[in-house]
Formats: C-alpha cells, structure tokens, sequence
C-alpha cells in the first residue's frame, strides 16, 4: 500500500505540471534535426548517358555513353539549394569510308565526328520534402557557360573549332537515402541541356542527359 501512494505522489505532481503546461500553450521542447535548422552541404557524383535532340542529330545522331556530372549544392531549411555544377561529355561517331570533295582535290577517308562538352554552371534546386527526408524529389535549373570543341576528322585532316557559349539545364529528379537523415544515397535525374553554341551543322546545340550516381549530405 505504502509503495502504491509513493507512487501516486511522484505521478501527480508530474500530471499537474503537463497539464498547465498545455492550459498556457506552453511551447513543448523539441530536438529538431540540425538538417532542418542551419545550412547544410549536399554533394553528388553522377555517370549518364545523353539522347542528342535538334540539330545536334545533324552532326552526331547517337546516344554518348560518356558522361560525368559533378555537383555542390548549399542546402537551405527553406528546402532550396544554391550550386555549382561542372562535368565532362564526349560523342563520337565513324562514318563509312567515302570520297570527299575539297576545293580541286578529291580524298578517300573514313570520317570520324566528335564532340567535346565542358559545362560551368551555377543551379538553383527546390526540393518537395524537408532536408531531413529519407526519399527528396527535386527540379533543379542550371546556367551558365559551356566549352565546347567540335572537331571533324577525314584521316589525319581536321576541321576543329572550340570555344565557350552560353547554356541553361533545366532538370528533374530525387534523391533517395536509406534512412532518415541518413548520409549517403542515390541521385537520379533528367535534365535537358541547351548550349547557345552555332557552327557547321549545329544552331544551339541540345541533348537529354539520363543520369544516377552517389550523393552524400552532411551537416
């Protein structure tokens, strides 16, 4: 009986308190993860490949299956990010051997087409679920500029030319942790690229870019 009213007398007191603490809207304590309350870091590693659209199909008309993308991002609580985002892509096509005309001289040669694809862009990302959620959808747009070498090979002649245009990348994708707050994930994503780049065959270069790779975020 003794040990029933100790009890009692501990539990009460407590049931008191809880209660004037709602009665007064009194703010509970809660421990909210660093994710969601300062500025966090988010980077990411992707391999894809790019579908060549519009008059780049011109010049090059297959998928690449070299690609690299590389991101930084600055995560805000406001669930968007700031970033920068950088990379390497490289087409190639061989044309069957055939005879080409140039000025008064005629050549025999296989041709072989390449096209060299640098970007440097600044990306601005809005996330559809908290920066601590274990599955984060996005749409993300990217601008900035682009080197980018074209070069057409007959044997050992060459017709090349490089240099840096203007380009946007709107993109969409997710992001998927195995954990809540977790730290290391997948990163999948579409993006559309558009590089202001004009030459020969190509007026504004374009391509679809299919890619996944690892990302990690940290605090």
């Amino acid at each position: 009986m003794r040990k029933i009213v100790s009890m009692l007398l501990l539990v009460i007191p407590v049931t008191v308190t809880l209660a004037q603490d709602d009665y007064v809207n009194r703010p509970r304590i809660s421990f909210e993860t660093p994710f969601n309350r300062y500025v966090t870091f988010n980077m990411s590693a992707h391999y894809g490949v790019a579908v060549p659209m519009g008059t780049q199909t011109n010049y090059i008309n297959r998928v690449s299956p070299a690609n690299a993308v590389v991101q930084m991002e600055w995560m805000f609580p406001q669930r968007f990010s700031l970033g920068l985002l950088s990379g390497y892509q490289y087409t190639q096509e061989r044309l069957p051997r055939q005879v080409y005309q140039f000025d008064s001289e005629a050549i025999s040669a296989v041709q072989t087409r390449t096209l060299t694809i640098i970007p440097a862009m600044a990306t601005a990302a809005y996330y559809f679920t908290d920066n601590a959620a274990a599955f984060r959808p996005y749409v993300q747009l990217g601008g900035g500029v682009a080197r980018v070498n074209y070069t057409k090979f007959w044997g050992t002649l060459a017709d090349q030319e490089a240099r840096f245009s203007g380009a946007i990348a709107p993109a969409v994708g997710f992001k998927l942790f195995g954990r809540r707050e977790g730290g290391l994930g997948l990163d999948v994503r579409a993006q559309y690229q558009q590089i202001f780049y004009n030459y020969a065959e190509i007026n504004n270069n374009q391509n679809l870019l299919l890619s996944a790779g690892l990302t990690y975020r940290w605090y």
